[in-house]
């Protein structure tokens, strides 16, 4: 079996996760196993308590024709954006969200009309599709919901700019832009420069290879460098979700 999908759904997984946010409470296993970058069955059944995560993948690969829900195409169509979301169903997306999220029985009546309204201007299953309109409405129980919070959900990128050394953490400095409310609204904000810390399983760890690379965050923990493409893809996915969070009932 091929684990590079698993490995790198660790890359964006780990930040909540240890932070206790969401997941198993098998940080440290997983963390061993991302060490070692190597996969396993028993990390698959780790992955698979990432409730939340495993549906959409699961939808993700079942509406694409692929059998591994942890295919690395299907891993990044969830947490970045690419093609495969464009193939997903309509009907498909509102069992996914309404019979295997169980929001029938998580929102009330107005809550869930509001969400699933969201199908036919273009909803698909990504991630922060559902941060900034799903989480919005059901909330976690160990995470008040807050602009800071969905800030810091949603997968982030921006352009390392420096580096430092703090407490013997590994940090960078990036240039993105940051998560703003506006008269009620969600938008995009002019950039800011956030230090975002560097998971000790990637040390040891040359920062000075990601100076001027563009790079995804979560948490504000690091979780890969991007191509161009896939930061065009996560803008793009991620400017749809906040428009789609904007629209009223």
């Amino acid at each position: 079996m091929n684990y590079d999908g698993l490995l790198k759904c660790i890359n964006y997984s780990y930040p909540p996760n240890s932070l206790q946010y969401c997941g198993p409470d098998k940080t440290e296993a997983i963390i061993a196993y991302k060490q070692e970058n190597i996969g396993s069955d028993e990390l698959v059944s780790f992955m698979k308590d990432f409730h939340t995560l495993y549906v959409y993948l699961r939808f993700i690969a079942y509406e694409n024709n692929i059998k591994d829900p942890f295919d690395p195409h299907v891993v990044e169509a969830y947490w970045i954006g690419n093609p495969l979301l464009t193939t997903v169903s309509m009907k498909g997306f509102w069992k996914c969200l309404v019979e295997d999220h169980m929001l029938k029985k998580r929102l009330k009546q107005n809550d869930l009309r509001w969400l699933m309204g969201k199908i036919p201007q273009g909803a698909v299953p990504h991630h922060t599709f559902h941060v900034l309109n799903v989480f919005t409405r059901t909330g976690h129980h160990t995470v008040e919901h807050t602009l800071e919070t969905m800030d810091a959900c949603r997968i982030s990128w921006g352009k390392v700019i420096n580096q430092q050394t703090a407490n013997s953490q590994q940090l960078i400095e990036v240039e993105t832009n940051p998560l703003l409310m506006r008269n009620g609204k969600l938008m995009m904000g002019k950039p800011i420069i956030k230090t975002i810390q560097i998971p000790y399983f990637y040390l040891p760890f040359t920062v000075d290879r990601l100076l001027n690379r563009k790079v995804s965050f979560h948490w504000n923990q690091f979780c890969e460098v991007l191509t161009e493409q896939q930061v065009m893809n996560l803008e793009h996915y991620t400017k749809l979700a906040i428009r789609l969070a904007n629209t009223t009932l």
